[in-house]
């Protein structure tokens, strides 16, 4: 007689993957308990019925050797190797920019090279540090999700007082990085959490709302409008799509419109309100900087040409630009010295090469992001697909975001992009990346 324990134990111990066996045991047991059903309609006795359907099955070391092939962790080398090109791309085009500039305008060149040394260091580390992430489990994070944002938060409340006993700019500095950080690190946490109320209707919806809090606390301290408009779209996506595919078992549509009705709402407020400003500028002043800001963007980028450089005849006469702010008072005055920062890669990329370049470029990059997004998406695990969208909403947003600026849609408030070169974004991007590649790693382990 098959004895259906022993069997199962045949077939696990064919497994590598100890963290899918409960998962594969349970699907196996579901299809000899639907055939054993049929065998006892069938008038077979129960021990009968039992024998037959774990029979059928076949042998177990096959079958657990077919199981171990399917259910296994599993990288994606390939967009991995992908992601390590563009991101060498970026270090490249960063390089061969600022050195263009500094001998355009007879300055050393020394300072570029040291920070192209640094942004390397910080390159090579922040991708080692995404394909660490991927062998963590994201189920894991989900699961210390609330634990890791209370720590974290408490951290943020300590290092102001710590600062101030000891009166270090060290301190000072890495707490705005931090606060900085907040935002974009916070988001997939919120969505384990938001994960685990799943089920318990409104309440679990006002409860995992309420611990996206501190995700506006980063734009309300750098008073950056568009990163906060940003934030909200994002998290209004995130809560649509976990209220659409049923997590709180509420009703769908009523609540839809009470979520994109608050947004609009809140997005009015913001867009109106005068504490978004930079530096302690009037309000007025901001928006008229700001309004002169896009202007130039678009006068560079009508008179880039479609290929090669825009010269003497280009809309910059040959000049590069950096839009920043220089405040004496309440004075207001644009830097014509195109900055060794990032800003306005693109913008300088269609100086230099043209607008065909910077489509390019934009092409590649979203792609890629799209991409990530749709393999997260596609998950069969409520929990993968729900993380990897605020995941990948925040990078492709932000690039998409930072690419209008770039070609003066929009107001040149400060954006975050992935894949331009800059220590803190490089942090995001590839803690971010990290874990939609986690999420991918062990979608064949996890449960839906």
């Amino acid at each position: 007689m098959v004895d259906r324990q022993r069997y199962m134990e045949i077939l696990s111990g064919q497994i590598r993957c100890k963290r899918a066996v409960p998962l594969v045991t349970k699907e196996l047991e579901a299809h000899i308990e639907e055939q054993k059903a049929d065998f006892l309609a069938e008038g077979m006795s129960e021990s009968e019925a039992e024998e037959l359907s774990v029979r059928e099955m076949g042998d177990p070391v096959e079958v657990g050797i077919q199981m171990d092939g399917i259910h296994r962790p599993k990288m994606n080398w390939r967009l991995i190797f992908v992601i390590g090109l563009v991101s060498a791309a970026g270090l490249m085009a960063w390089f061969g920019l600022n050195i263009r500039v500094a001998g355009g305008v007879n300055e050393p060149q020394g300072g570029i090279y040291h920070l192209f040394f640094r942004h390397v260091i910080y390159t090579a580390a922040g991708f080692l540090a995404m394909v660490g992430i991927c062998y963590i489990d994201y189920t894991w994070l989900a699961a210390k999700s609330k634990k890791i944002m209370l720590i974290y938060s408490g951290a943020l409340l300590l290092i102001p007082i710590v600062n101030v006993q000891l009166s270090s700019d060290v301190f000072s500095e890495g707490y705005m990085a931090a606060v900085w950080l907040m935002a974009f690190l916070f988001l997939p946490l919120c969505c384990g959490v938001m994960y685990g109320y799943r089920g318990q209707g409104i309440s679990g919806l006002l409860k995992g709302t309420a611990w996206m809090l501190p995700v506006v606390i980063s734009p309300l301290i750098y008073r950056n409008r568009m990163e906060m408009l940003l934030f909200l779209f994002v998290l209004a996506a995130v809560l649509s799509y976990a209220v659409g595919t049923g997590t709180f078992c509420i009703p769908v549509k009523r609540t839809l419109l009470i979520i994109w009705a608050v947004t609009i709402i809140l997005f009015a407020g913001i867009m109106k309100a005068d504490g978004f400003t930079s530096f302690g500028i009037l309000p007025e002043m901001y928006e008229e900087f700001m309004e002169q800001s896009q202007d130039k963007v678009q006068e560079i980028i009508a008179g880039s040409h479609a290929l090669g450089n825009a010269g003497e005849t280009g809309g910059v006469q040959g000049k590069e630009f950096e839009f920043s702010i220089g405040v004496q008072g309440e004075m207001l005055e644009i830097t014509e010295v195109f900055p060794m920062g990032s800003e306005f890669i693109l913008t300088y990329m269609a100086v230099c090469f043209g607008t065909f370049a910077v489509a390019v470029v934009s092409l590649v990059v979203g792609t890629l992001l799209l991409r990530l997004l749709a393999l997260s998406v596609k998950q069969k695990n409520h929990l993968g697909r729900l993380m990897g969208l605020g995941c990948g909403l925040v990078l492709f947003i932000h690039a998409a975001g930072y690419m209008l600026v770039n070609v003066g849609v929009i107001m040149p408030e400060q954006l975050y992009c992935p894949f331009v070169i800059e220590s803190r974004g490089v942090i995001v991007t590839y803690v971010l990346l990290g874990i939609m590649l986690s999420i991918y790693r062990y979608q064949s382990i996890s449960e839906a």
